[in-house]
């Protein structure tokens, strides 16, 4: 009775010892709103982890079964993404480099992040010789677990504008969204908007193929998006002025490369779900190339890498209904070094190499798509192997755009009519945010999907009326068919000029509802909310 007596005072007396710095370091977190706390299960932990025990096998029993325990505890209090979430990308992880690997653990924490724990442990362990630490940590918890008073905010009531056609292209009316928020409202709001966007189509006439010819070049960039050009500090790039109609508020729906390509190549179908990308498309409508090939299109098909990740090239040929050949690359020398260790070629060989082709080319008129990852996170440029993270990407952002720019003006002088379309598939999610650390995807969030969608017309004979107009409506790749339908209806290179604006007007309307595998966010009284499971929602950590 004595040693137990004695055993359980040695307990109490230490407290929780050295997982003292474990509870500190996230109580620290949470006070900077970095992690979240459950206060139920982090107390339990620390009963756990203060039941006296008499023998040393089951002391050393429970400590070895802690760990796990932290662990789990640890993502539960965090904002990160369900661990399923990353077991099921497991055989694509396989595949990346080591380096890269490397480098996304540093992410998650960063060599100031251990400088700071090895100081806060040098520190704990002098502190503990003087004071009893258990029991200001315990404090600490205590405090942070009580409710705290919440400002009041009166919500903003959203406006109802009146209400648009109810032809099977035209926008929806927007919904009053001005009431509480809850599971059963968002789950309600996603279904209503895809019952809606279920039945929206834009149509090609035949009376169309009879429009002066024209070349069309799509251009799909993976991993860039608004918030990735403003923190690259490359927003006042000339190429942004280059364009005569600019989507300020455009939706990619995804952020995930394959998906996009799909959402792209069946543009002339309202949103489907997610899963719903990898079966036929509802309609043979739907299909963007198949329309533009009826009216007398021929196709090119364009990359810059071997297609052959998460297969790609399978993937734009089986759901896309895109059935050209990929343009040789042979005799071009490799930039970059991709994230699998794959060869990755200069956007503007590649561009190049095809405008080239194209004028040796007897076909009145065809449509392009070029698919580039040379921003995808974890390349490495081969002359510059050693950059990583932002400093590679702003790096390659630089070039990518400067090669476009380059290209523009090589269109210019070609005196061809083309007009080409600048569609990147997604974010590279650069920022990071509370839910992914820098480069992570898994989540389609606003800033992610939020992409920068532009025209431009050329011809030797074209000219514009007015300024570049901006789309400042939610838009999505069906407000893409349409203009490009518009192009052809309106038959703008018999006449000489266009109007930006005219084109522009009235194109339909898509709100944001970004979908990837097992995620969705959705914007919702002008704020995003996201669900992991289909079924509950939560708002997305900002």
């Amino acid at each position: 009775m004595k040693k137990y007596n004695k055993t359980t005072e040695q307990t109490m007396m230490l407290g929780l010892g050295w997982w003292n710095l474990y509870f500190i370091i996230k109580l620290a977190l949470f006070s900077q709103g970095t992690i979240g706390f459950h206060p139920i299960e982090n107390f339990a932990f620390v009963i756990y982890l203060l039941i006296p025990l008499r023998h040393k096998l089951l002391r050393l029993t429970r400590t070895i079964a802690a760990f796990p325990i932290a662990f789990y505890l640890g993502h539960y209090d965090s904002f990160l993404p369900p661990l399923d979430r990353l077991w099921a990308q497991m055989g694509a992880l396989m595949d990346f480099k080591l380096d890269y690997l490397l480098e996304l653990a540093s992410r998650f924490v960063s060599p100031q992040a251990l400088l700071a724990i090895v100081v806060l442990a040098f520190a704990y362990y002098f502190l503990n010789r003087i004071f009893r630490v258990s029991i200001f940590v315990i404090a600490a918890m205590i405090y942070f677990s009580l409710p705290k008073p919440s400002p009041q905010v009166t919500a903003p009531v959203a406006a109802v504008p009146a209400a648009t056609s109810t032809t099977a292209s035209a926008s929806p009316a927007a919904a009053d969204e001005s009431g509480p928020v809850n599971d059963s409202v968002l789950n309600e709001a996603k279904q209503n908007f895809f019952d809606n966007e279920a039945n929206r189509v834009s149509t090609f006439t035949d009376s169309s193929a009879q429009s002066a010819p024209f070349d069309l070049l799509f251009l799909s960039i993976c991993s860039v998006a608004w918030d990735d050009i403003k923190i690259a500090g490359l927003e006042d790039h000339p190429l942004f002025k280059e364009f005569d109609i600019m989507f300020d508020n455009f939706s990619a729906a995804t952020s995930y490369s394959g998906p996009a390509l799909v959402r792209l190549l069946r543009a002339s179908c309202g949103q489907e779900q997610h899963e719903e990308l990898f079966k036929d498309a509802p309609k043979q409508q739907c299909y963007l190339f198949d329309n533009l090939a009826k009216l007398g299109y021929g196709e090119n098909l364009m990359l810059n890498h071997n297609g052959s990740f998460d297969n790609f090239t399978g993937l734009l040929k089986d759901e896309g209904h895109i059935e050209a050949p990929i343009m040789s690359k042979d005799g071009l020398q490799p930039y970059q070094a991709a994230f699998d260790g794959s060869n990755i070629y200069r956007d503007s060989d590649i561009l190049n190499r095809w405008l080239t082709n194209r004028e040796k080319d007897k076909q009145d008129k065809v449509v392009a798509l070029y698919n580039t990852i040379s921003l995808h996170d974890g390349n490495r440029i081969i002359k510059d192997s050693g950059e990583t993270g932002m400093v590679s990407y702003k790096h390659r952002l630089k070039n990518l755009l400067d090669d476009l720019y380059a290209f523009f003006e090589t269109l210019k002088k070609s005196n061809r009519n083309i007009v080409v379309m600048l569609v990147p598939e997604h974010g590279a999610g650069m920022r990071g945010d509370k839910m992914q650390i820098s480069g992570m995807r898994e989540i389609p969030a606003a800033t992610i999907v939020h992409t920068p969608v532009a025209m431009k017309i050329f011809g030797p004979n074209m000219k514009r009326t007015g300024d570049t107009y901006h789309v400042k409506d939610p838009s999505s790749y069906l407000a893409v068919s349409t203009l490009i339908s518009r192009l052809l209806d309106q038959n703008i290179y018999s006449k000489g000029s266009f109007d930006p604006k005219a084109l522009s007007q009235d194109l339909p309307q898509t709100k944001m509802v970004a979908q990837n595998s097992g995620s969705t966010v959705l914007e919702y009284n002008n704020k995003p909310y996201v669900s992991l499971d289909g079924q509950t929602w939560q708002e997305y950590p900002q």
